[in-house]
């Protein structure tokens, strides 16, 4: 025999009952469930609540690498991908700028090219081509040499930051050391190799 306490708050509602025991009937008097009791948990789904871990906030630092899980525990990594660094060709010959391109290129840098220094100056002060992070540019061209280029943008106080590469098919030691001393970043003997390229990255900013 079970007894059940009853609760003074509860609401009561009386069912008839035959007993086979005493061929007596008599009313029994059930509690009405509460429209706001919740339902009592099963055993698992309390140890499932119990042992589920809470969710972790995201870390509020560096965001470039982001790991997610998925419902098939498989992480997936968010990259953010740099921007590609752009590139200022010059040079009179239409090979040795299809050259230099193709090097600069197959190396993830965006190209611009042009043939002439005088065309490069327009392009810069008018704002024609913008973010610009490198010149590189042949020492001879007819008009306006490179040194003459590289002269006019050191003394420019919006295109100055800009790294100046000198390229020249010519090793003349005092042209090099002349370059160098008025700003170039470096001085390139062509034909320009991969790897005179490779060497470039740390000077663009």
């Amino acid at each position: 025999q079970t007894h059940q306490h009853i609760n003074p708050s509860d609401e009561f509602f009386a069912v008839p009952y035959f007993c086979s025991c005493c061929s007596g009937e008599f009313d029994l008097l059930m509690a009405a469930a509460s429209p706001t009791q919740a339902p009592a948990m099963t055993l698992p789904a309390a140890m499932a609540a119990k042992v589920a871990p809470s969710p972790k906030p995201a870390p509020a630092g560096d965001r470039k690498v982001v790991p997610v899980m998925t419902d098939a525990d498989e992480v997936v990594v968010q990259v953010q991908v740099q921007a590609e660094l752009h590139v200022l060709a010059v040079d009179d010959s239409v090979v040795d700028r299809a050259v230099i391109a193709k090097i600069l290129r197959s190396s993830k840098y965006r190209v611009t090219t042009v043939d002439s220094a005088t065309r490069a100056l327009e392009l810069l002060g008018l704002g024609l081509i913008t973010d610009v992070n490198m010149i590189i540019t042949d020492y001879w061209m007819p008009g306006m040499t490179g040194y003459e280029l590289l002269k006019r943008v050191k003394e420019s106080s919006e295109l100055r930051e800009i790294p100046v590469v000198i390229m020249s098919s010519e090793n003349v030691p005092n042209r090099i050391t002349r370059c160098l001393e008025e700003g170039a970043e470096d001085f390139l003997l062509k034909p320009v190799r991969p790897s005179d390229v490779s060497r470039l990255c740390n000077r663009i900013r």
